[in-house]
This record gives structure tokens, sequence and C-alpha cells, in this order.
């Protein structure tokens, strides 16, 4: 599944999805999604290893941020975080181009998908000032 990307995500484009699931709860620190950002910047054995490590990250905030209501929050960074561990491994890294074109060419684009693709740029809102 490519969920209407031919390429992998970016880490600023996690972010961006991440971002506004912490907006409409008590989960206004951005410590929550920057910590999964963290720690899909760093390497991974594989798709497997990089998914556990994001459901190990989802049980250490639940402890961390339980008293808050974060759960919703805590959720979507976990799916947007095995979102991201997928498609960088079925595509390739995004430092890596030729990589990204091969696959593409390999894996036909399904379409768009309005769930995630609509617009990017509206998706994902900034981080209040």
């Amino acid at each position: 599944m490519t969920y209407g990307f031919d390429r992998p995500m970016t880490l600023g484009e996690f972010y961006g999805f991440c971002w506004p699931a912490q907006v409409n709860t008590n989960c206004m620190d951005d410590g929550l999604c920057r910590d999964f950002q963290s720690y899909l910047a760093q390497e991974h054995a594989d798709k497997a290893d990089c998914i556990k490590g994001c459901n190990e990250m989802q049980l250490a905030k639940w402890r961390q941020y339980n008293m808050y209501g974060c759960e919703s929050a805590i959720n979507n960074a976990t799916d947007w975080c095995e979102k991201y561990c997928r498609m960088y491994f079925d595509f390739g890294p995004p430092s890596d181009p030729a990589v990204q074109k091969a696959n593409a060419a390999v894996r036909p684009d399904p379409g768009p998908n309005p769930m995630i693709d609509p617009g990017l740029g509206q998706m994902a809102p900034q981080k209040p000032q």
C-alpha cells in the first residue's frame, strides 16, 4: 500500500501529519511528535524493526502522558510512525532519488488518497507561535 505517495515520507511531512492531532488536546507541547520524529531519524534494520519501535514508543508515551488525555494524539503519532516505516522501506530513503525512481516505476501510483493528499500544505498547520 502506498498511501497515495509514490515516494517515502520525509521527516518534515511526518511532523506535519503528527502535530495537528495534538492541537485540540491537552498535548500542546510538541515533544510527543518530536520524540517520534527523532526515533524515525535513527537507522533501522528493516521495516519490522522500525514498526516495532513505533509501538514501543507508543507504550512509553502512554505511560508518560497518561494523565493529560493525550491518547488520541499518541495513537495518531504511532499510526504515522508506522506509515513512515512502511513507506521508507517500500520506496527507499528520501535521500536516495535513484532508489525512489526505480521503485516508483515498479509500483504504479494507485491514485490520490483523499485522506492523505488533498493538499499537503492544507493538512499540516504550523505550530502556534
